[in-house]
């Protein structure tokens, strides 16, 4: 039990947070009509997704590929960072750095690059992934449940959302020329290139197609969920084992967590002001302390729009470690280095941090 709750501690604080709230909400209809069954299901099919092509050996080989264009560690920090940056936007943010996280530690410590330049890798991939990730509809779960709950468009969605992040890119890139100084050599056995199951690839890359025509409701997000387990069964069916389960089971109880905090009126009144005078302020404040996904999903209601809790909650992800559930993975990830630096790696997080939510709010305010 203790090994559980340390492994899925974000669920069982969900959990219990839905169980103390439902004593101000008890158990009706209301629990499950909150519940958004088709953000669940785009869930579930990206998380699909993301496992085949990680048992395809398409993320080995993107790595293998860096490496062999990198002729040194700095320029293999930046490619890691873009390519970071770049995944997130379509295998979500957590992925992305649950996959490239622990490979950027294990190939900089056989680099010998110090713990310092090791941390500071890591802090700027964990930016990426949260700043890359609010690019796409599928880039973050957040995004696919505001997407769903306000019926979002593709024009509005991104002429919303890509002034901020091509601003994201422009910052990453001044954090890699600032903060990346350590340059060598690479060891020509780091250089292979991994072979790649090329159909398995193309299958899974043909469903992440049809997953982003389903988050613009080109298609039925139901025919999504409903094809990729029969191909999976078929096919593929031991990547139905992989799926995040317990990912979704924590979504639901965020759900109707947001659902309970809702019904109670002082909460609602609290609510309500903040986010008709200053969306974007307050969706990012309230991200700070119970993470962006459980914002997004408690504060849309109260929204006029989709736009200040879409801009709000991607920023927000910046900030305190709990403001992304991504960032947890790559603390938690450098928090077990026996003989890592984890003083300047969290005063560097909250340092980078809080200037780049600031920068992007200032131009949250210019651009208005």
């Amino acid at each position: 039990m203790l090994g559980f709750v340390k492994r899925e501690i974000v669920f069982v604080i969900a959990f219990a947070a839905a169980l103390v709230t439902a004593f101000f909400n008890p158990p009706s209809s209301s629990w499950f009509e909150a519940i958004d069954f088709r953000t669940l299901g785009m869930l579930f099919a990206l998380m699909g997704v993301s496992e085949g092509l990680k048992s395809s050996g398409f993320f080995d080989a993107a790595a293998g590929l860096m490496m062999k264009r990198a002729g040194g560690t700095r320029m293999l920090s930046f490619f890691l960072v873009a390519i970071i940056f770049f995944s997130s936007m379509f295998f979500t943010n957590d992925v992305s750095l649950l996959m490239f996280v622990p490979f950027t530690m294990m190939l900089l410590d056989r680099e010998k690059a110090g713990e310092k330049y090791i941390a500071g890798v890591v802090v700027i991939e964990t930016i990426a992934a949260n700043l890359g990730s609010m690019t796409t509809p599928v880039g973050n779960p957040q995004n696919l449940y505001i997407c769903s709950y306000f019926n979002v468009d593709a024009p509005s969605f991104f002429k919303t959302i890509l002034p901020y992040s091509a601003l994201s890119l422009i910052l990453i890139v001044m954090l890699l020329r600032i903060f990346l100084w350590k340059d060598s050599s690479i060891k020509e056995e780091e250089r292979e290139i991994r072979r790649i199951d090329k159909e398995k690839t193309l299958l899974y890359l043909a469903f992440l197609v049809i997953a982003m025509l389903a988050v613009f409701r080109i298609i039925d997000w139901k025919i999504l969920v409903a094809l990729e387990i029969v191909v999976l069964f078929i096919f593929d069916r031991k990547i139905l084992l992989r799926i995040d389960y317990i990912l979704l089971l924590t979504f639901v109880a965020f759900f109707i967590f947001s659902e309970n905090l809702r019904s109670i009126d002082a909460v609602r009144n609290f609510i309500k002001a903040p986010m008709k005078d200053y969306p974007v302020l307050s969706s990012a404040l309230v991200s700070q302390v119970i993470s962006n996904v459980p914002a997004a999903i408690l504060l849309s209601p109260f929204a006029s729009g989709f736009e200040g809790v879409l801009i709000g909650t991607d920023i927000g992800g910046l900030g305190t470690p709990i403001a992304s559930l991504a960032s947890l993975i790559s603390l938690k990830f450098y928090l077990r280095r026996s003989r890592g630096k984890k003083g300047y790696y969290i005063a560097l997080f909250l340092l980078l941090n809080f200037i780049l939510l600031g920068v992007l709010y200032v131009f949250f305010l210019l651009i208005q």
